[in-house]
């Protein structure tokens, strides 16, 4: 059971993944290459530390999945020329602090510490995201954090340990992917009643 759980949670994340993959190519979003590139590189050093500490496989897959899918939709980018944000100074010091975190747990070589520093890379790299948002919320689509939420859920169902090494990478994940929603539906909905009151 907890198996079919880890697979399902894997499938919505490929399958809602592919719709944010396929708005990227029609350049109907515009992700932010420095948080796309990080969310690929995070969740890979996260996976690998949680193998490397004897985590269970099942909680594992979805935040192997959280990475992938990134990495999908930043080669995307490359594909439409409208498919993409442009950088500012503040992205590239968010990545700049991600990629230093990353330096501290490779030289660290602790797995427990290496997923600490990784999800705080994460968050530095999601910091443009939210900008981008407050700033052009048309620019992002909800279908993308709606199945991160469901994978990460399915992750923490299928973790047969509570550990930092199996379940803190998953309850930030979900926490975050939260946040994006709400911010995505109040700017949007915010934005749509400016408009109707300008008219």
């Amino acid at each position: 059971m907890m198996s079919f759980i880890t697979i399902l949670g894997a499938i919505v994340s490929f399958i809602c993944g592919s719709f944010y993959l396929f708005d990227t190519i029609q350049g109907k979003v515009q992700p932010n290459r420095v948080t796309w590139l990080l969310w690929t590189i995070s969740p890979m050093i996260s996976t690998f530390a949680s193998l490397s500490a004897g985590a269970d496989w099942k909680p594992i897959v979805p935040v192997f999945m959280a990475g992938f899918m990134p990495l999908l939709v930043l080669i995307a980018s490359f594909i439409n020329k409208s498919s993409y944000w442009s950088l500012s100074y503040l992205d590239y010091i968010c990545g700049i602090l991600s990629v230093l975190s990353l330096i501290v747990w490779y030289l660290s070589k602790d797995p427990n510490l290496a997923i600490v520093f990784s999800i705080f890379s994460d968050l530095m790299a999601a910091i443009p995201t939210f900008v981008k948002i407050w700033r052009s919320p048309e620019s992002e689509a909800s279908i993308y954090y709606i199945g991160g939420i469901f994978t990460d859920v399915s992750s923490l169902i299928t973790a047969t340990r509570w550990t930092i090494a199996s379940v803190s990478f998953s309850i930030y994940l979900i926490l975050l992917d939260i946040s994006l929603l709400i911010l995505i539906y109040y700017r949007k909905n915010h934005n749509s009643v400016s408009k109707q009151i300008n008219i």
